[in-house]
Protein backbone atom coordinates (compact mmCIF):
# COMPACT_ATOMS: atom_id res chain seq x y z
CA UNK A 1 0.00 0.00 0.00
CA UNK A 2 1.24 3.50 -0.82
CA UNK A 3 2.12 5.88 2.01
CA UNK A 4 -0.93 8.01 2.81
CA UNK A 5 -0.07 11.70 3.23
CA UNK A 6 -3.41 13.09 4.48
CA UNK A 7 -4.36 12.16 8.03
CA UNK A 8 -8.07 12.03 7.20
CA UNK A 9 -7.31 9.82 4.22
CA UNK A 10 -5.23 7.60 6.49
CA UNK A 11 -8.00 7.36 9.10
CA UNK A 12 -10.39 6.25 6.38
CA UNK A 13 -7.89 3.64 5.15
CA UNK A 14 -7.34 2.31 8.69
CA UNK A 15 -11.07 2.05 9.29
CA UNK A 16 -11.58 0.16 6.02
CA UNK A 17 -8.69 -2.21 6.80
CA UNK A 18 -10.19 -3.02 10.20
CA UNK A 19 -13.66 -3.41 8.69
CA UNK A 20 -12.29 -6.07 6.33
CA UNK A 21 -10.40 -7.92 9.09
CA UNK A 22 -12.82 -9.36 11.69
CA UNK A 23 -9.95 -10.80 13.79
CA UNK A 24 -8.33 -7.37 14.01
CA UNK A 25 -4.85 -5.98 13.34
CA UNK A 26 -1.96 -4.94 15.57
CA UNK A 27 -0.54 -1.43 15.61
CA UNK A 28 2.56 -2.75 13.85
CA UNK A 29 0.52 -4.45 11.12
CA UNK A 30 -1.46 -1.26 10.49
CA UNK A 31 1.74 0.78 10.41
CA UNK A 32 3.21 -1.54 7.78
CA UNK A 33 0.05 -1.46 5.68
CA UNK A 34 -0.17 2.34 5.53
CA UNK A 35 3.63 2.85 5.67
CA UNK A 36 3.66 5.04 8.76
CA UNK A 37 5.42 4.68 12.12
CA UNK A 38 3.65 3.05 15.04
CA UNK A 39 3.44 6.26 17.11
CA UNK A 40 1.46 7.91 14.30
CA UNK A 41 -0.85 4.90 14.09
CA UNK A 42 -1.45 5.02 17.86
CA UNK A 43 -2.53 8.66 17.57
CA UNK A 44 -4.75 7.76 14.61
CA UNK A 45 -6.39 4.95 16.59
CA UNK A 46 -7.00 7.34 19.50
CA UNK A 47 -8.75 9.74 17.12
CA UNK A 48 -10.89 6.93 15.69
CA UNK A 49 -11.88 5.97 19.24
CA UNK A 50 -12.91 9.57 19.99
CA UNK A 51 -15.13 9.55 16.90
CA UNK A 52 -17.21 6.70 18.29
CA UNK A 53 -16.37 4.33 15.45
CA UNK A 54 -16.77 1.25 17.65
CA UNK A 55 -13.04 0.55 17.93
CA UNK A 56 -12.16 -2.31 20.29
CA UNK A 57 -8.83 -3.63 21.59
CA UNK A 58 -8.26 -7.26 22.55
CA UNK A 59 -4.70 -7.87 23.69
CA UNK A 60 -2.48 -6.35 21.01
CA UNK A 61 -5.11 -6.42 18.28
CA UNK A 62 -7.51 -3.66 17.25
CA UNK A 63 -10.80 -4.39 15.55
CA UNK A 64 -14.14 -2.74 14.78
CA UNK A 65 -17.31 -3.63 16.62
CA UNK A 66 -19.48 -4.32 13.56
CA UNK A 67 -22.61 -3.98 15.69
CA UNK A 68 -21.95 -0.27 16.17
CA UNK A 69 -20.70 1.30 12.96
CA UNK A 70 -18.90 1.01 9.64
CA UNK A 71 -16.80 3.58 7.79
CA UNK A 72 -18.10 6.79 6.25
CA UNK A 73 -18.87 6.94 2.53
CA UNK A 74 -19.32 9.91 0.21
CA UNK A 75 -22.14 9.76 -2.34
CA UNK A 76 -23.09 11.46 -5.58
CA UNK A 77 -26.73 12.32 -6.38
CA UNK A 78 -27.00 9.27 -8.63
CA UNK A 79 -25.64 7.06 -5.83
CA UNK A 80 -28.14 8.60 -3.40
CA UNK A 81 -30.92 7.73 -5.84
CA UNK A 82 -29.62 4.15 -6.02
CA UNK A 83 -29.74 3.91 -2.21
CA UNK A 84 -33.18 5.51 -2.12
CA UNK A 85 -34.52 2.87 -4.53
CA UNK A 86 -32.87 0.18 -2.41
CA UNK A 87 -34.48 1.72 0.69
CA UNK A 88 -37.91 1.60 -0.93
CA UNK A 89 -37.43 -2.07 -1.81
CA UNK A 90 -36.18 -2.76 1.71
CA UNK A 91 -39.21 -1.10 3.30
CA UNK A 92 -41.55 -3.09 1.07
CA UNK A 93 -39.67 -6.33 1.77
CA UNK A 94 -39.84 -5.85 5.55
CA UNK A 95 -43.29 -7.11 6.52
CA UNK A 96 -42.32 -6.89 10.20
CA UNK A 97 -41.01 -4.10 12.43
CA UNK A 98 -37.26 -4.66 12.35
CA UNK A 99 -35.65 -1.87 14.43
CA UNK A 100 -32.37 -2.25 12.55
CA UNK A 101 -34.12 -1.58 9.24
CA UNK A 102 -35.74 1.52 10.76
CA UNK A 103 -32.44 2.79 12.19
CA UNK A 104 -30.54 2.10 8.96
CA UNK A 105 -33.11 4.01 6.91
CA UNK A 106 -33.17 6.91 9.39
CA UNK A 107 -29.37 7.14 9.37
CA UNK A 108 -29.35 7.05 5.58
CA UNK A 109 -31.91 9.86 5.54
CA UNK A 110 -29.79 11.90 7.97
CA UNK A 111 -26.69 11.31 5.86
CA UNK A 112 -28.26 12.57 2.63
CA UNK A 113 -30.48 15.30 4.12
CA UNK A 114 -28.13 18.21 3.35
CA UNK A 115 -27.29 17.06 -0.16
CA UNK A 116 -30.68 15.65 -1.16
CA UNK A 117 -33.52 16.73 1.18
CA UNK A 118 -36.16 15.38 -1.23
CA UNK A 119 -34.69 11.87 -1.12
CA UNK A 120 -34.15 12.17 2.65
CA UNK A 121 -37.84 12.92 3.23
CA UNK A 122 -38.94 9.88 1.23
CA UNK A 123 -36.40 7.65 3.00
CA UNK A 124 -37.77 8.84 6.36
CA UNK A 125 -41.25 7.92 5.15
CA UNK A 126 -39.99 4.44 4.23
CA UNK A 127 -38.56 4.10 7.76
CA UNK A 128 -41.88 5.15 9.29
CA UNK A 129 -43.71 2.57 7.18
CA UNK A 130 -41.52 -0.19 8.66
CA UNK A 131 -41.87 1.25 12.19
CA UNK A 132 -45.67 0.83 12.14
CA UNK A 133 -45.54 -2.89 11.34
CA UNK A 134 -45.87 -5.74 13.82
CA UNK A 135 -42.87 -6.62 15.97
CA UNK A 136 -41.54 -10.19 16.18
CA UNK A 137 -38.70 -10.03 18.65
CA UNK A 138 -37.75 -13.69 18.17
CA UNK A 139 -37.19 -13.10 14.43
CA UNK A 140 -35.12 -9.96 15.03
CA UNK A 141 -32.99 -11.70 17.67
CA UNK A 142 -32.38 -14.70 15.40
CA UNK A 143 -31.35 -12.43 12.54
CA UNK A 144 -29.04 -10.44 14.85
CA UNK A 145 -27.23 -13.59 16.02
CA UNK A 146 -26.93 -15.03 12.50
CA UNK A 147 -25.60 -11.70 11.22
CA UNK A 148 -22.92 -11.60 13.92
CA UNK A 149 -22.00 -15.21 13.25
CA UNK A 150 -21.64 -14.46 9.54
CA UNK A 151 -19.64 -11.25 10.10
CA UNK A 152 -17.35 -12.70 12.78
CA UNK A 153 -16.97 -16.26 11.47
CA UNK A 154 -18.55 -17.87 14.56
CA UNK A 155 -20.93 -20.82 14.58
CA UNK A 156 -24.48 -20.44 15.87
CA UNK A 157 -26.36 -22.97 17.98
CA UNK A 158 -30.03 -22.85 17.11
CA UNK A 159 -33.33 -24.70 17.02
CA UNK A 160 -34.94 -25.02 13.61
CA UNK A 161 -38.58 -25.82 12.98
CA UNK A 162 -39.12 -27.94 9.87
CA UNK A 163 -42.10 -26.90 7.74
CA UNK A 164 -42.69 -30.35 6.23
CA UNK A 165 -42.31 -32.45 9.40
CA UNK A 166 -43.54 -29.87 11.95
CA UNK A 167 -40.72 -30.72 14.34
CA UNK A 168 -37.87 -28.74 15.90
CA UNK A 169 -34.25 -29.90 15.99
CA UNK A 170 -31.15 -28.41 17.60
CA UNK A 171 -28.28 -27.66 15.23
CA UNK A 172 -24.81 -26.13 15.14
CA UNK A 173 -24.74 -23.91 12.08
CA UNK A 174 -22.10 -21.87 10.24
CA UNK A 175 -23.81 -18.96 8.40
CA UNK A 176 -22.18 -18.32 5.00
CA UNK A 177 -24.72 -15.96 3.41
CA UNK A 178 -28.04 -14.22 4.13
CA UNK A 179 -30.47 -13.71 1.26
CA UNK A 180 -33.90 -12.03 1.09
CA UNK A 181 -36.74 -13.49 -0.93
CA UNK A 182 -39.61 -11.60 -2.51
CA UNK A 183 -41.81 -14.66 -2.03
CA UNK A 184 -43.50 -14.16 1.33
CA UNK A 185 -41.08 -11.31 2.13
CA UNK A 186 -38.88 -13.80 3.94
CA UNK A 187 -35.19 -13.93 4.77
CA UNK A 188 -33.01 -17.04 4.37
CA UNK A 189 -29.58 -18.03 5.64
CA UNK A 190 -27.31 -20.40 3.71
CA UNK A 191 -24.56 -22.22 5.56
CA UNK A 192 -23.04 -25.48 6.76
CA UNK A 193 -25.24 -27.58 9.04
CA UNK A 194 -23.20 -29.79 11.39
CA UNK A 195 -26.19 -32.07 12.02
CA UNK A 196 -26.63 -33.05 8.36
CA UNK A 197 -22.98 -32.40 7.43
CA UNK A 198 -24.01 -30.47 4.33
CA UNK A 199 -24.86 -27.04 2.99
CA UNK A 200 -28.41 -26.05 3.93
CA UNK A 201 -30.79 -23.13 3.48
CA UNK A 202 -32.87 -22.13 6.52
CA UNK A 203 -35.73 -19.67 6.69
CA UNK A 204 -34.83 -17.18 9.43
CA UNK A 205 -38.47 -16.96 10.57
CA UNK A 206 -38.24 -20.64 11.61
CA UNK A 207 -35.04 -20.22 13.64
CA UNK A 208 -35.54 -20.21 17.43
CA UNK A 209 -33.22 -19.73 20.43
CA UNK A 210 -30.18 -18.78 18.33
CA UNK A 211 -27.00 -18.39 20.40
CA UNK A 212 -23.56 -17.32 19.23
CA UNK A 213 -20.76 -19.77 20.09
CA UNK A 214 -17.00 -19.32 20.34
CA UNK A 215 -16.41 -22.02 17.72
CA UNK A 216 -14.84 -20.44 14.64
CA UNK A 217 -15.34 -21.32 10.99
CA UNK A 218 -13.97 -20.18 7.66
CA UNK A 219 -16.18 -19.88 4.60
CA UNK A 220 -14.69 -22.19 1.92
CA UNK A 221 -12.91 -20.36 -0.88
CA UNK A 222 -15.01 -22.22 -3.46
CA UNK A 223 -18.31 -21.07 -1.93
CA UNK A 224 -19.91 -18.58 -4.31
CA UNK A 225 -23.47 -17.64 -3.27
CA UNK A 226 -24.21 -15.90 -6.56
CA UNK A 227 -23.21 -19.00 -8.52
CA UNK A 228 -25.14 -21.22 -6.09
CA UNK A 229 -28.32 -19.18 -6.56
CA UNK A 230 -27.83 -18.54 -10.28
CA UNK A 231 -30.34 -21.20 -11.32
CA UNK A 232 -32.76 -20.55 -8.46
CA UNK A 233 -36.03 -18.74 -9.15
CA UNK A 234 -35.65 -17.30 -5.64
CA UNK A 235 -33.52 -18.94 -2.93
CA UNK A 236 -34.27 -22.65 -3.43
CA UNK A 237 -31.33 -24.34 -5.13
CA UNK A 238 -30.50 -27.97 -5.95
CA UNK A 239 -27.28 -29.91 -6.54
CA UNK A 240 -28.98 -31.84 -9.35
CA UNK A 241 -29.16 -30.77 -12.99
CA UNK A 242 -31.33 -27.78 -13.83
CA UNK A 243 -34.95 -28.26 -14.87
CA UNK A 244 -36.15 -26.81 -18.17
CA UNK A 245 -39.50 -25.05 -17.78
CA UNK A 246 -41.44 -24.14 -20.93
CA UNK A 247 -44.52 -21.91 -20.73
CA UNK A 248 -46.83 -20.63 -23.45
CA UNK A 249 -48.19 -17.13 -22.82
CA UNK A 250 -51.40 -15.86 -24.39
CA UNK A 251 -51.10 -12.91 -26.84
CA UNK A 252 -52.92 -10.67 -24.35
CA UNK A 253 -49.97 -10.76 -21.90
CA UNK A 254 -46.97 -11.18 -24.22
CA UNK A 255 -45.96 -7.52 -24.06
CA UNK A 256 -46.02 -7.59 -20.25
CA UNK A 257 -43.94 -10.78 -20.20
CA UNK A 258 -41.33 -9.18 -22.45
CA UNK A 259 -41.05 -6.02 -20.33
CA UNK A 260 -39.11 -7.76 -17.55
CA UNK A 261 -36.14 -10.07 -17.17
CA UNK A 262 -37.69 -12.65 -14.87
CA UNK A 263 -34.65 -14.95 -14.82
CA UNK A 264 -31.17 -14.66 -16.28
CA UNK A 265 -31.65 -17.88 -18.31
CA UNK A 266 -34.94 -16.88 -19.91
CA UNK A 267 -35.53 -17.22 -23.66
CA UNK A 268 -38.65 -15.86 -25.35
CA UNK A 269 -39.72 -17.13 -28.78
CA UNK A 270 -42.62 -15.54 -30.67
CA UNK A 271 -45.25 -17.83 -32.20
CA UNK A 272 -47.32 -17.14 -35.37
CA UNK A 273 -50.59 -16.67 -33.44
CA UNK A 274 -49.13 -13.83 -31.33
CA UNK A 275 -48.43 -15.96 -28.28
CA UNK A 276 -44.89 -16.75 -27.10
CA UNK A 277 -42.86 -19.55 -25.59
CA UNK A 278 -41.04 -18.68 -22.37
CA UNK A 279 -38.16 -21.04 -21.49
CA UNK A 280 -35.97 -21.01 -18.37
CA UNK A 281 -33.51 -23.35 -16.65
CA UNK A 282 -34.12 -23.50 -12.89
CA UNK A 283 -32.88 -25.60 -10.00
CA UNK A 284 -36.38 -26.04 -8.57
CA UNK A 285 -39.93 -25.19 -9.67
CA UNK A 286 -41.17 -24.73 -6.08
CA UNK A 287 -40.81 -20.93 -6.00
CA UNK A 288 -41.84 -20.56 -9.63
CA UNK A 289 -45.33 -21.96 -9.12
CA UNK A 290 -46.81 -18.86 -7.41
CA UNK A 291 -45.49 -16.73 -10.28
CA UNK A 292 -47.09 -19.06 -12.84
CA UNK A 293 -50.41 -19.03 -10.96
CA UNK A 294 -50.62 -15.24 -11.04
CA UNK A 295 -51.03 -15.30 -14.84
CA UNK A 296 -54.18 -17.40 -14.54
CA UNK A 297 -55.51 -18.77 -17.84
CA UNK A 298 -53.09 -16.56 -19.81
CA UNK A 299 -50.30 -19.12 -19.33
CA UNK A 300 -50.00 -22.85 -20.06
CA UNK A 301 -47.27 -25.09 -18.67
CA UNK A 302 -45.84 -27.24 -21.47
CA UNK A 303 -42.87 -28.72 -19.58
CA UNK A 304 -41.85 -30.39 -17.39
CA UNK A 305 -44.68 -32.92 -17.33
CA UNK A 306 -44.82 -33.19 -13.53
CA UNK A 307 -45.22 -29.41 -13.14
CA UNK A 308 -48.00 -29.42 -15.74
CA UNK A 309 -49.73 -32.24 -13.84
CA UNK A 310 -49.46 -30.32 -10.56
CA UNK A 311 -51.08 -27.23 -12.10
CA UNK A 312 -53.85 -29.35 -13.67
CA UNK A 313 -54.60 -30.86 -10.25
CA UNK A 314 -54.72 -27.37 -8.72
CA UNK A 315 -57.13 -26.14 -11.42
CA UNK A 316 -59.43 -29.12 -10.79
CA UNK A 317 -59.33 -28.40 -7.06
CA UNK A 318 -60.23 -24.76 -7.72
CA UNK A 319 -63.21 -25.86 -9.82
CA UNK A 320 -64.39 -27.96 -6.87
CA UNK A 321 -64.05 -24.93 -4.59
CA UNK A 322 -65.65 -22.34 -6.86
CA UNK A 323 -67.95 -24.56 -8.91
CA UNK A 324 -68.47 -24.53 -12.66
CA UNK A 325 -69.90 -21.67 -14.71
CA UNK A 326 -73.60 -21.15 -14.02
CA UNK A 327 -73.55 -22.75 -10.54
Amino acid sequence: MHRTESRYERLDVIERLLARTPDGLTTGELAAMVRMDTDTIRRDLAMLESRGTGLLKHGRRWRLDHRRSLHVVKLTNDEVLALYLAARLLSRHSDEHNPHVVQALEKLADAVDTKSPLFARHIYQAAMAVRTRRTRRDYVEALEVLTRGWAEGRKVRLHYRSYTRDETTERLFAPYFIEPSSIGYACYVIGFDDLRQELRTFKVERVKDARLTDERFTIPAHFDPLELLASAWGVVWRDAADIEVVLRFDPTVVRRVKESVWHHSQRIDDLPDGSCLFTVQVGSTLEMKPWIRQWGAAVEVLAPANLRAELIDEVRAMVRVYGTAGD
